[in-house]
C-alpha cells in the first residue's frame, strides 16, 4: 500500500505489459505522464483512483445503454437478472409467446436434469498480491464486485 503514496509516476522501466510480454511503449508512457499532469495527480493513489473512476463510468455508460435497449426492445430490465442467459431466456419466451409444457413425468425431468451445465460463479473473498519479478512490480487482483460497489457509492 506504500506504493500508492509515491509522489511521482514510476519510471518507464517499471511498466510491463504481461499480456504482450513487452515493456510499455514511449507513446503510452507519455500519455500516462500527460494524464498525471492534466489531472494534477499528487500520488500514485490519486492516479489509481482516477483510473478506477474512468473504468466505472465507462462501464456504467455501456450498461445503461444496454439496459435502455433491453427495456425498449423486450420490456425487460437486466437489473432484475443474475445472468444474461436468464434475461435472454425470458426475452425468448416473451418474443415467441411459447407456452412451456409442465414437467409431468420422471423421464422428462431426468432428461432435462442431464442437460444442466454450469451455474453461477462468484468470488467470495477479496485478494491482492503484489510480486516483484524481473525488475517490475506485478499486481495480481481478485476483487469482488468492484464496479457495482463503486456505482453504489456515487
Amino acid at each position: 500500500m506504500q506504493k500508492y503514496n509515491e509522489t511521482r509516476l514510476p519510471p518507464k522501466e517499471s511498466f510491463f505489459n504481461d499480456l504482450q510480454n513487452e515493456d510499455i511503449s514511449e507513446e503510452n508512457y507519455n500519455y500516462a505522464k500527460k494524464v498525471w499532469n492534466e489531472f494534477k495527480c499528487k500520488t500514485l493513489g490519486d492516479y489509481s483512483d482516477l483510473y478506477l473512476k474512468f473504468d466505472v463510468l465507462l462501464l456504467t455508460d455501456i450498461f445503461e445503454n444496454f439496459r435502455d435497449i433491453c427495456i425498449n426492445t423486450y420490456d425487460l430490465d437486466p437489473c432484475w437478472y443474475f445472468t444474461t442467459p436468464g434475461l435472454a431466456w425470458d426475452a425468448m419466451l416473451k418474443y415467441t409467446k411459447i407456452k412451456l409444457e409442465y414437467i409431468n413425468s420422471i423421464e422428462m425431468l431426468l432428461f432435462l436434469e442431464s442437460g444442466i451445465r454450469g451455474g453461477i460463479s462468484q468470488v467470495s473473498h477479496s485478494y491482492m498480491l503484489i510480486i516483484y519479478m524481473d525488475g517490475h512490480y506485478h499486481n495480481l487482483y481478485l476483487m469482488k464486485n468492484l464496479n457495482g460497489l463503486t456505482i453504489l457509492m456515487k
